[in-house]
């Protein structure tokens, strides 16, 4: 059986010279989190809690409203009413908030758990928690899945068979164990495979069909990503002493955070460093970290192989979504770019990257096949009788133990 491939919303094709097509992030908005989830990616079982929370450091106290979105294995809407995926009311207004408590940024923490008493989930696939304004604008959103586990996934992760890719790409089988096969891979049904790498939905692949089918099992073969290299980091939790790449700290009229110098990777060898796939977590001894961490300006300092002015350099990791914004720009000055940003206290995972003048997105850090990467495998069903597309099963793998 032929296999098809597709790859959706790869960086290198997300984004274009126009600025107007990076996504804008609210400027007043920080610290997006979705918790609950016993994986890393995060879904959840039906009825399962989920917690959702983000900071508004404007001083001003706004109102915000949520809706419930429904989607399909490509994060197109799904075709139905929202009567038929929730339970309850929909647009409803953030009634849970507290300010900042002793922090010298004030901020308010807007806090959300379904299901509640307004609103609860009825079927399993992709959705989001979309925030809104007083207006009905949309500012923001936050992506998660439920799933209804139906059969069961592995994944093995090895090097490249392919010469001319060996040292910069791994390679990802998958096994889909089904009693009845048939049931989901049949001409009455259309089965999605989706594979994603850290979490990053800029980053993840669509295999239409299998391979082979073998023993009660569907094998996806040779599922080919680049292999990045390991994140950087640094650590403000202790937000008035040096840390993790972290060498020096002021205090004026906040919090100054001063990161070690950063260099251009591509060219280097591969070395082990620890890295938490791009992800962040608001860490310290606090009794409410939600309101009692505070901020700090954090000031990066990048020293490219080769210094063009003429290209845009951004920092990314889960704490944006991954996303390329103004806010998180960095300005050329002399050999380096510099850049300065609110992080609230924690440990964070980032990486460089730029769009060059002929528009292409590119990553300072270079691509090795020893890299620790967190795969995970979604699998997708819908009968062609029904009108959306399930989510059936949910695996997850590292790579650190990649086989030759």
């Amino acid at each position: 059986m032929n296999k098809i491939l597709i790859s959706v919303l790869l960086f290198s094709l997300s984004f274009t010279k126009n600025f107007s097509q990076t996504k804008k992030i609210p400027e007043n908005i920080y610290s997006v989190i979705i918790q609950g989830s016993k994986y890393n990616y995060p879904v959840y079982n039906l009825n399962e809690k989920i917690y959702f929370s983000f900071d508004d450091l404007n001083i001003k106290k706004s109102s915000y409203y949520y809706k419930i979105n429904h989607f399909d294995y490509k994060w197109k809407l799904s075709k139905i009413l929202k009567s038929e995926y929730i339970e309850g009311y929909d647009d409803n207004l953030i009634e849970f908030f507290e300010n900042s408590y002793n922090t010298l940024v004030d901020y308010t923490n807007y806090q959300i758990s379904i299901p509640n008493q307004d609103v609860k989930l009825k079927i399993s696939g992709n959705y989001s928690i979309s925030i809104h304004d007083n207006n009905g604008d949309f500012l923001f959103e936050k992506k998660f899945s439920i799933v209804n586990q139906l059969i069961s996934t592995s994944i093995k992760i090895k090097r490249s068979s392919d010469l001319d890719k060996i040292e910069s790409h791994q390679s990802i089988d998958i096994f889909l164990n089904c009693n009845n096969c048939n049931n989901f891979n049949g001409s009455s049904s259309d089965l999605k495979l989706v594979l994603i790498k850290n979490n990053n939905w800029n980053n993840f692949k669509v295999i239409q069909n299998p391979d082979y089918f073998l023993n009660n099992t569907l094998v996806f073969k040779d599922i080919l990503f680049q292999a990045g290299n390991e994140y950087l980091n640094f650590d403000n939790s202790r937000i008035n002493s040096t840390n993790i790449n972290v060498y020096k700290t002021e205090l004026n009229d906040i919090y100054e955070t001063f990161l070690r110098t950063d260099v251009d990777r591509i060219s280097s060898i591969y070395q082990y460093n620890p890295d938490i796939n791009g992800s962040f977590v608001i860490n310290n001894k606090f009794d409410n970290p939600k309101i009692e961490n505070d901020y700090s300006n954090v000031k990066f300092s990048f020293k490219p192989n080769m210094l063009n002015k003429q290209d845009r350099v951004f920092i990314i990791g889960e704490f944006n979504d991954f996303t390329l914004s103004k806010k998180y720009e960095l300005e050329p000055i002399n050999d380096r770019f510099f850049g300065e940003f609110k992080f609230k206290q924690g440990f964070y995972n980032y990486t460089y990257c730029f769009i060059s003048q002929n528009e292409e997105l590119k990553f300072y850090s270079g691509d090795f096949w020893e890299t620790e990467n967190k795969y995970t495998a979604l699998v997708y069903h819908k009968k062609l009788t029904e009108k959306y597309y399930k989510l059936i099963s949910i695996s997850e793998r590292s790579s650190i133990n990649i086989k030759n």
